[in-house]
């Protein structure tokens, strides 16, 4: 599905065609502000971060976009990768000098890319060859073993593996059948599959009558099938999972006939229970969480918990896309415009 779609100390990020402008800090309350900017109003839409195990921070987005900061978000270059001026790269997942792209969009829109020298080559290896197939993220398990998970086709949700680092993606044979009316998934910010331990994974869904977490302990041989309380409907459902701490995010769009809703659930002690006090409206896009630190974001802002999901507060009014915590605990957030945020705990 067309993926249409901090917190205590912030800094803003604008991106240029090179690096980023700094500007001066600024005190707000107990927490420290810092606003980066490049004036570009037409700078591509961010909505996929990953943090390397070497601190490389990668995020990528739509025009082909592709960014990499190697020390710490002081400055960040601008990646090519052939061909891809009209894709959105919506999901990344980068370890060591090995980087993973994946582009969604209609038929061969959708394309798998791998580069094994730290983005300096790209390899295209694979191009989605159903005219009403859509691939929406993906998560690895390491850098040779992975899985894509994209919109149903006929019937069926389309995943693929891979247990060669790329080399081949097979369709999982295993699959669940789909629900009628196109049960897929939400692209907003690579986090509708998730791995979960050595051999798990999470994959959730939605556009549809149900949305249902999906959750497989044997890289996609079995599967377990669950519905999930959250809104039902084309453009509703869950965008976004934390296996290990038991966490379904997402809601609904607004649209001219119906609302917008946010929807959260966390399963405790054997029984989901929905998540309340949250400061937005609308679907949560993305999620992460270290230690007792949460933070979630859709196109109204950023959400920070700090007690673990007991409480919450506002924390920016900017778009954001999609958040990831890197080793440190300090939370990088991107979205429209090219803005890439960091949010340091006090």
């Amino acid at each position: 599905m067309n993926k249409t779609i901090i917190a205590a100390l912030l800094s803003t990020v604008l991106l240029s065609t090179a690096a980023f402008a700094h500007t001066a800090a600024l005190a707000h309350k107990d927490n420290t502000l810092v606003d980066m900017r490049s004036a570009l109003d037409k700078a591509p839409r961010l909505q996929a971060l990953n943090i390397s195990d070497n601190g490389d921070i990668w995020a990528s987005g739509t025009k082909g976009t592709v960014v990499v900061s190697r020390d710490k978000g002081v400055s960040w270059q601008q990646i090519k990768v052939a061909g891809s001026e009209t894709l959105q790269f919506r999901d990344i997942w980068a370890n060591g000098h090995d980087i993973y792209l994946l582009a969604a969009g209609e038929a061969e829109k959708s394309r798998l890319y791998r580069s094994s020298d730290n983005g300096h080559h790209w390899q295209l290896q694979y191009t989605m060859d159903h005219p009403k197939g859509f691939i929406n993220c993906f998560d690895f398990w390491d850098k040779d073993n992975g899985i894509v998970f994209g919109d149903s086709i006929d019937d069926k949700l389309f995943m693929l593996s891979t247990q060669d680092g790329g080399k081949h993606w097979q369709r999982i044979a295993n699959a669940p059948q789909a629900q009628e009316g196109g049960e897929g998934g939400f692209s907003a910010s690579g986090s509708c599959v998730r791995i979960s331990g050595n051999n798990g994974a999470w994959v959730v869904t939605g556009a549809t009558k149900n949305a249902r977490l999906l959750q497989t302990k044997d890289r996609g041989q079995s599967w377990l099938t669950n519905n999930m309380l959250f809104p039902k409907g084309s453009t509703a459902g869950i965008f976004s999972a934390m296996p290990q701490d038991n966490w379904l995010f997402g809601g609904r769009m607004k649209t001219k006939d119906l609302s917008a809703k946010v929807t959260a659930l966390h399963k405790e002690q054997s029984i989901w229970q929905q998540v309340k006090g949250l400061p937005f409206e609308g679907a949560i896009y993305g999620s992460a969480r270290s230690n007792n630190n949460i933070i979630l974001v859709n196109p109204e802002g950023a959400a920070l918990s700090k007690d673990n999901g007991k409480t919450w507060q506002k924390i920016s009014q900017h778009s954001y896309w999609v958040v990831e915590f890197d080793q440190q605990g300090n939370a990088w957030l991107a979205g429209p415009d090219g803005r890439i945020s960091q949010w340091q705990e006090n």
